[in-house]
């Protein structure tokens, strides 16, 4: 079972879900774009060696959204982090990101390498691209915080917002109705997210390749990457630049399945492999 935490951080209120024993080893957990805690149902009740915070990012699920004015850039994302961390009493802490929640827990690792033990990054890791592109992104970031007074979509009926999710990132039912289980509000007229409409078109920092390979020379946290849907080009690029380094602190696993696989078919398989890579160290050529 899991409890509910709702953390005042001093500038805004992150909520989350937190799993496992006390004394079990410190762990933040990172969900994916427009997901939310509920990402790590599967997963987090089979890891009872580790204290886990899943929390919503500023914006999604049950946490505040960011005051008018404020970005979402995961800057702010990384401060969010480590304010949660700090209020929950963790000097020391390890991160289990899926997608952008890896995205942010990578670049979390490198720039502050000395709060962060070990980093597992599922169908994720810091993005990186060309300069160029690299400051569009920055543009839209900054135009998305306009945003403000954009509606979101009404559906009439939860099985219709499930269908339509489900439709739009191809993950199961089960697992669609689980994150808008938390992510959705009554409205006139039936059901939309919660989310807040500003961070569409926002989210993590890219770097260029110059900044990735000095992010990755300043990461001293034992990594461990669980990838399954390398047809998505934003990680292919990431993990191609990775894998090409043979850094000795960090283990590469393919597994089959979908973006959402700690979600879906392969969950167990997930929990295995974190088990084992934080009791310990794999086998670099699983």
């Amino acid at each position: 079972m899991s409890t509910e935490l709702a953390l005042d951080i001093g500038y805004l209120t992150i909520a989350g879900k937190q799993w496992g024993p006390a004394n079990g080893q410190p762990t933040i957990a990172l969900h994916g774009y427009l997901d939310n805690a509920n990402s790590f149902d599967m997963i987090a009740p089979h890891l009872d060696h580790l204290r886990i915070f899943a929390m919503d990012f500023a914006g999604h699920g049950s946490s505040e959204h960011r005051r008018h004015g404020e970005l979402y850039s995961g800057l702010n994302d990384i401060r969010d982090i480590l304010a949660v961390a700090d209020k929950l009493g963790w000097d020391t802490f390890n991160v289990i990101g899926h997608s952008m929640g890896a995205e942010i827990g990578s670049q979390l690792a490198g720039l502050f390498p000395e709060r962060v033990n070990k980093l597992i990054c599922i169908d994720g890791y810091s993005g990186t691209n060309q300069a160029t592109n690299t400051l569009d992104h920055y543009r839209s970031t900054i135009a998305s915080s306009f945003k403000a007074g954009s509606q979101l979509k009404v559906f009439p009926t939860l099985e219709a917002m499930t269908e339509r999710l489900s439709l739009a990132t191809g993950q199961n039912a089960i697992s669609a109705r689980c994150i808008i289980d938390r992510g959705h509000t009554k409205v006139e007229g039936g059901y939309t997210w919660r989310t807040d409409p500003r961070i569409k078109g926002s989210g993590p920092f890219e770097l260029t390749n110059d900044q990735f390979h000095a992010l990755l020379d300043r990461t001293t946290a034992e990594t461990l990457f669980i990838v399954a849907d390398m047809e998505n080009a934003w990680l292919k690029r990431s993990i191609e630049l990775v894998t090409t380094r043979d850094d000795e602190h960090m283990t590469f696993v393919s597994l089959p399945g979908h973006h959402h696989l700690h979600m879906q078919d392969h969950s167990d398989q997930v929990v295995t492999l974190i088990q084992s890579f934080m009791l310990e160290r794999l086998d670099k050529t699983a």
